[in-house]
């Protein structure tokens, strides 16, 4: 069988996780390769080699492989700069596969910068192409943050020519898909919404009492907030709405609010004159009188996000926009309520009132009132965890690789027959 040729020039599913610009997009190229290979179905994963080290070809599954191709210096640089770099991946990608003498059964590209490579894979082996977002351009700069670097016009062009020539557009919300139509003329007969999904077994409630020693936390009630640190995932809406709580005396405990990930890109780029995102939030949480019940604890892996969201009371998602919102499933998989902003996805996972609370705005009194809440009742907190995790059996990696599937094989010509699986 010939397998799916799967374009993620940035985000390698065999990156470490939590770093620079890793995330959900790493997460989700990976999951979903890995079952469609439990599934029988291979998948070559062509990403750009962003270190000297390792070898060029590495086997994620039995039936997966991800192909890092020396375009570019080999290390991290700004996604700027890989818009220049598209057409020497586009001819590495295609030196490739002629000098393998391999045949791909479609193209599945994820991000802008991938479609645009797609898209020349398409026209030179005449295959179906299907293509992810995983954010756009005019939502971006629709919503923006204060300070937030607006998304250039050449990305915007490419996001239309991609809606306008790839044949299948997979959103990852009914709301990525109102977007697509509505900014980017998108037809719905083009759009599918598949769901991405959380791994249940490594997002789980579980044991934190020695994290919790070992933090020194004491019986403090802590707030986590996860996330890349740039304007628009909204950190510092979280730290101001610390500082009305710390201020609140009805807390008997003062709550900590622990921040989970690093710098991006945008987000050193962004607050430069201050040192970088972090070093700016951390001066406004000393500003406000709160930097001791703020800690930066940097980039984690999946397994130790899992522990700090099972010790958290509350997990913080103020993003400005997300087409999904992977953090607030992992979350609710840990049974921890979620105060979210009502954008993308975030209310398909956080149901208000009933699984947590989301908010239109972002002023940060709102989110303290909220998330208040929450600490200060506990019968509350446990009714909103209990459903939280019932929520979250329902976005499995297997329910979204279903979906996936069933999307390859509704073509006019299918290019995945039943005999493939198992």
């Amino acid at each position: 069988m010939k397998p799916l040729a799967i374009v993620s020039l940035h985000a390698s599913p065999v990156a470490a996780l939590g770093a620079g610009e890793n995330g959900g997009m790493n997460v989700y190229v990976r999951e979903v390769c890995e079952e469609l290979s439990r599934r029988g179905i291979a998948t070559e994963v062509f990403t750009r080699r962003s270190s000297g080290q390792g070898p060029d070809r590495i086997r994620l599954a039995e039936r997966s492989w991800v192909t890092r191709l020396a375009v570019g210096p080999a290390e991290d640089i700004d996604k700027a700069r890989l818009f220049d770099l598209l057409p020497d991946f586009s001819e590495a990608i295609l030196s490739e596969q002629r000098r393998r003498r391999i045949n791909y059964s479609l193209i599945h590209s994820h991000y802008w910068l991938s479609g645009w490579v797609a898209s020349r894979l398409r026209d030179e082996w005449n295959l179906p192409w299907f293509h992810t977002f995983h954010t756009l351009a005019r939502v971006k700069n629709e919503r923006a943050a204060e300070g937030a670097i607006v998304e250039p016009e050449h990305r915007i062009a490419v996001e239309q020519a991609i809606v306008r020539n790839c044949d299948r557009l997979i959103a990852s919300s009914a709301q990525e898909a109102e977007d697509l139509m509505r900014l980017y003329g998108a037809s719905r007969n083009q759009l599918s919404v598949v769901a991405p999904g959380v791994d249940l077994q490594v997002f789980s409630q579980r044991p934190t009492a020695a994290l919790r020693r070992r933090l020194a936390l004491g019986d403090a009630p802590v707030v986590v907030f996860a996330g890349r640190l740039e304007r628009l995932k909204g950190a510092e809406t979280v730290i101001r709405a610390m500082a009305h709580l710390v201020g609140d005396r009805a807390q008997t405990q003062q709550p900590v609010l622990l921040v989970i990930g690093a710098d991006s890109q945008n987000g050193a780029s962004e607050s430069r004159l201050s040192g970088g995102e972090q070093a700016r939030l951390m001066a406004l949480a000393d500003s406000l009188g709160i930097g001791g019940q703020v800690r930066f604890l940097g980039s984690v892996d999946q397994p130790a996000l899992a522990g700090y969201l099972s010790l958290a009371a509350v997990c913080v998602v103020p993003s400005y926009s997300e087409s999904f919102g992977l953090v607030a499933l992992e979350a609710a998989a840990c049974g921890t309520p979620v105060v979210a902003a009502r954008v993308g996805g975030l209310p398909t996972i956080v149901k208000d009132g009933l699984t947590g609370f989301t908010l239109v705005s972002h002023d940060p009194a709102q989110y303290a009132e909220r998330i208040g809440r929450l600490l200060a009742d506990e019968e509350l907190r446990l009714c909103f965890s209990r459903r939280s995790r019932l929520v979250a059996t329902q976005f499995t990696w297997k329910d979204t690789v279903d979906r996936l599937v069933a999307e390859y094989t509704s073509l006019p010509q299918p290019v995945l027959r039943p005999a493939i699986a198992g």
